[in-house]
């Protein structure tokens, strides 16, 4: 654990049971997804994380998280994220298990910088307490279990190699950054500058340009010039959606026409994942929604 993680000091609450404990662990570039659980109550002291942050969500059980002045009462309504710089302490409690997502500081750190437009000097630091109800952090939620499904498939994460990583960690940081307050979600509440007609259309240029490769928003934003923030801004007055859902629909039209024109043999995953898409399912849904039919039928063509 301190290998994957960091050094820490951790002190089996009752030693006369025997001592378990499961870690399960798929890394990508910037972050990764894990799986732990003690099977006795547990007092881990890893002080400050420096390079890391850690989003730990309970799927069984409760914990206590005390970082920097705050005490999260962590259940399965309420996780925790831990932020590098301020001091943790933990108990875990019997049988207690949580899916944590580890974030690599640096990468965090540069995509706040270009959702901002500006230059942040200060490390980032999160309210701790994580409310599971609210509607954008289920999403998010929503979105590290397809994740690891995507991981647990071998299509993503771990040894996949696969091509559309760096978009998958993206969304998954862009996200948590949108979902849960920060220090610079203020910057994110602000309304950017109106976007020249121009950016906007040499933005969806290199989109159609690119579909089969792994581009991210910032790559996007470079092309147009100017903030994610931005981006998202002008997209949205111009053309009633997302960066995103617009390349998430060029993606559609291209999976279309591969399925159509594809030679017998061919899997409706390998178009899927060729196209950007890592999870099957909502791939599937979303396919259905833009052409009424399943990805299967329009491979059998």
């Amino acid at each position: 654990m301190s290998a994957k993680f960091c050094d820490h000091k951790l002190i089996p609450g009752d030693t006369s049971e025997a001592f378990e404990t499961c870690h399960n662990r798929a890394s990508g570039r910037s972050l990764s997804l894990n799986f732990l659980r003690y099977s006795s109550e547990v007092a881990i002291d890893p002080g400050e994380l420096t390079d890391f942050y850690l989003v730990q969500i309970p799927l069984r059980g409760r914990a206590v998280v005390k970082t920097g002045a705050h005490e999260v009462e962590a259940s399965n309504q309420t996780a925790s994220i831990l932020n590098p710089t301020e001091a943790t302490r933990m108990t875990w409690q019997a049988g207690c298990e949580k899916l944590l997502v580890q974030i690599d500081r640096g990468a965090l750190h540069d995509l706040a910088e270009t959702l901002t437009g500006h230059h942040l000097p200060h490390a980032l630091v999160f309210n701790p307490e994580m409310q599971l109800q609210t509607a954008a952090l289920k999403r998010w939620v929503d979105q590290v279990w397809a994740c690891v499904q995507a991981a647990q498939n071998g299509a993503a994460f771990g040894n996949s190699a696969y091509r559309f990583q760096s978009v998958i960690e993206e969304d998954l940081m862009t996200s948590l950054l949108q979902s849960q307050p920060n220090a610079i979600t203020h910057f994110l509440k602000d309304r950017p500058l109106a976007l020249p007609a121009r950016a906007v259309r040499s933005a969806t240029e290199y989109i159609r340009a690119n579909l089969s490769d792994p581009i991210t928003m910032r790559d996007i934003a470079g092309q147009a010039n100017c903030s994610v923030r931005s981006l998202q801004t002008g997209f949205q007055s111009s053309l009633g959606c997302t960066p995103k859902q617009y390349l998430n629909r060029q993606r559609l039209k291209l999976a279309h026409y591969l399925l159509q024109t594809a030679p017998p043999g061919t899997l409706v995953s390998t178009v899927a994942y060729d196209t950007g898409f890592a999870h099957l399912g909502r791939f599937s849904i979303a396919y259905k929604e833009a052409y009424g039919q399943s990805p299967s039928l329009s491979l059998l063509h």
